[in-house]
């Protein structure tokens, strides 16, 4: 065997070994929400104010700039395909999001996939392939839109299995119902799923802090200390979420901060990154 063919095999060698080596890594896992020592950035719907939100663009732009989390909207369409979209209604109406009128749930993936942004020419994604971009780069959060539980939660846990995603991904609804699948799938298959509890405005009458192992994803007005505090006690995570045309600030992420919120589902995830790194180098 000649030295240059050597050279080229050995140089070939060096590559893969250093590519695996060097291959990020999601930067949190399920379990690190409970920690309840660090708040994490999560890109509500994406990049939404940079790209159309809930597209595989506006995912890509999180990954690009290294952000932690993203968070997302899935509803199951007329063929049962998973599909990222935040909708109207009981059914995931388009209009105002897309160029024509429809609903997620009574339209196929074929006819979906002709539909275009309002904003721009881009198309809806399915769940997976979200999850073949983001796998081993980005965490994510789902929020199960759709409100047929029985129906839907087969077909994300097939996708979560297909593509080995347990180590980077979390569930949570406004429905609840979603939780007890969570929790009989984890007990039949010894997984670790998180499901988070999404509640309204002006909710706080009717949070729960006995779920242990979930958190509780609360407006961010109702993300007292005192709220935090027993969250924590409970080994519940909190997670704060913004209206879509909300105005974020540097005085609002102290706040949430201060009172320990694990999780801030941001529409400027780059300002509140930057706070946060502020806030930190502060309090060394």
């Amino acid at each position: 065997m000649s030295d240059v063919l050597l050279k080229s095999i050995y140089v070939i060698i060096i590559m893969i070994i250093n590519r695996k080596i060097n291959k990020r890594k999601v930067t949190r896992r399920p379990g690190d929400i409970f920690y309840f020592n660090k708040t994490f950035v999560e890109c509500h719907r994406g990049m939404n104010r940079l790209v159309f939100q809930n597209t595989l663009e506006s995912f890509k732009r999180a990954i690009d700039y290294n952000l932690e989390t993203i968070e997302t909207d899935v509803w199951l369409t007329k063929d049962n395909v998973p599909v990222l979209h935040h909708g109207y209604g009981e059914k995931g109406e388009v209009f105002g999001y897309y160029d024509r009128p429809g609903n997620v749930t009574t339209l196929t993936w074929d006819e979906l996939s002709t539909y275009r942004s309002v904003n721009g020419s881009l198309k809806m994604a399915k769940l997976s392939d979200a999850m073949k971009l983001t796998k081993n780069k980005i965490f994510m959060n789902l929020e199960l839109k759709d409100p047929r539980v029985d129906l839907v939660f087969p077909y994300i846990t097939k996708l979560i299995e297909e593509h080995d995603f347990f180590d980077q991904i979390s569930l949570s609804s406004f429905n609840h119902a979603y939780y007890y699948k969570i929790r009989e799938y984890n007990k039949k298959n010894n997984r670790n799923l998180v499901f988070g509890f999404i509640y309204g405005k002006n909710a706080s009458n009717f949070f729960d802090f006995t779920k242990t192992g979930s958190s509780m994803n609360i407006y961010w007005r109702e993300a007292s200390k005192k709220v935090c505090d027993k969250a924590h006690q409970n080994g519940m995570a909190v997670l704060t979420w913004f209206d879509m045309k909300e105005e974020e600030n540097e005085a609002i992420f102290n706040y949430l901060i201060e009172n320990g919120v694990d999780i801030i589902c941001s529409n400027e995830p780059l300002l509140a990154r930057k706070y946060i790194n502020y806030y930190n180098y502060k309090k060394r």
